[in-house]
């Protein structure tokens, strides 16, 4: 018998008999095993154009065949499509009509000043000032 106890702390504190528990799965933390099929190695000959096709197409193997054959229908359909001219048009019209300004050097960025930072330098100014005379002194 399976029991889960949601009673954190019990009135008895451990004097009931050990039940046999199992781990109740969290939500969503449920293991459900995946079987595991491999691709027969003829199958991968076939591929590999080692075989051809008739001799691999025969019981089991055919479902995979039939899946790269088709694979490749799709991918050669897919690789022959072309974005529609409109489309094009619209993505160029939106593309901004002037080119990016190219980013300035530092040296040649405005430089502003505020009342804090020219009360800051002259402080340091100040203090240096007197560094250097007590140093002469």
């Amino acid at each position: 018998m399976l029991y889960d106890d949601m009673n954190e702390h019990p009135e008895n504190s451990g004097t009931a008999p050990q039940r046999d528990r199992a781990p109740a799965p969290r939500n969503g933390e449920i293991e459900v095993p995946i079987p595991r099929r491999t691709t027969p190695a003829s199958v991968h000959a076939w591929l590999d154009g080692d075989l051809p096709e008739a001799a691999v197409r025969r019981g089991d193997t055919a479902r995979d065949v039939e899946f790269w054959n088709r694979l490749n229908r799709d991918i050669t359909v897919r690789r022959q499509m072309q974005t529609p001219a409109y489309v094009y048009d619209r993505i160029m019209q939106s593309l901004p009509q002037t080119a990016p300004s190219t980013a300035t050097p530092w040296w040649r960025k405005p430089f502003g000043m505020t009342p804090l930072m020219v009360a800051a330098i002259a402080a340091g100014m100040l203090a240096l000032g007197f560094a250097v005379a007590a140093l002469l002194k």
